[in-house]
């Protein structure tokens, strides 16, 4: 529920299609780091926060692996405007707390258009992804370095008196763009565990994974990955 509102806010506020990207979990080293312009020697690529299956295949990270397939995929397309949205299951070794957990559900949403998108087009993305799945909470935005993104923010909400980190974003890296033969975007990635904890006023994260019945007679009967 909380991907379509975003869905629909958002193409209600662009006026333009959605495509929403599924892929399987296990992917190559190269989808979930090199070709989103992480470095050889970054530490996220170390065993100790990826589950690889093979020194190639690793069970992803991020949703964002999904993205430089799926902007491949609608490179030919040429469209002005395009939100294209890639939800699913991602695979950590997280240390496990009231905010965490090792397999968080994500959802990356890149906006690819031929115009060139500003700082001032990525705010008001955050206020209508932000405004409606947490409507009414005071948002700050401070910088942060992602190496596929420019001018990247972290973005936090203040929940209960405390400040959460809700989402990141930044306007899309030129390199990987060019890469699919596209030169305008913005990315952002959401965590929706954490999310719909701070939506529905729950407390701690664990919570959804527990043998509650509340929880436990919400969940869906089987999971597509």
């Amino acid at each position: 529920l909380l991907v379509q509102q975003a869905l629909d806010a958002l193409r209600t506020a662009w006026n333009c299609p959605v495509i929403v990207y599924r892929a399987p979990p296990v992917v190559p080293s190269a989808d979930n780091y090199d070709d989103l312009g992480y470095p050889p020697d970054g530490a996220s690529r170390d065993a100790r926060y990826t589950r690889y299956l093979t020194p190639e295949l690793l069970l992803r990270t991020q949703t964002s692996a999904m993205i430089p397939r799926a902007l491949r995929m609608i490179a030919p397309a040429r469209y002005e405007d395009v939100l294209l949205a890639c939800p699913g299951l991602t695979y950590r070794r997280d240390a496990i707390d009231r905010l965490h957990v090792g397999e968080p559900h994500q959802l990356d949403l890149w906006r690819i258009a031929q115009r060139p998108l500003t700082r001032d087009d990525l705010v008001a993305m955050i206020e209508t992804v932000a405004g409606t799945m947490l409507p009414g909470v005071p948002l700050r935005l401070d910088p942060a370095v992602h190496p596929y993104t420019l001018d990247g923010l972290e973005v936090y909400g203040k929940v209960q008196g405390r400040w959460v980190e809700i989402l990141e974003c930044g306007r899309a890296h030129p390199d990987l763009l060019a890469a699919a033969g596209l030169t305008s975007g913005l990315a952002m990635g959401i965590g929706l565990d954490r999310m719909l904890m701070l939506r529905k006023g729950i407390d701690d994260i664990r919570a959804f994974h527990g043998p509650a019945n509340r929880v436990a007679d919400a969940r869906p009967a089987a999971v597509s990955h």
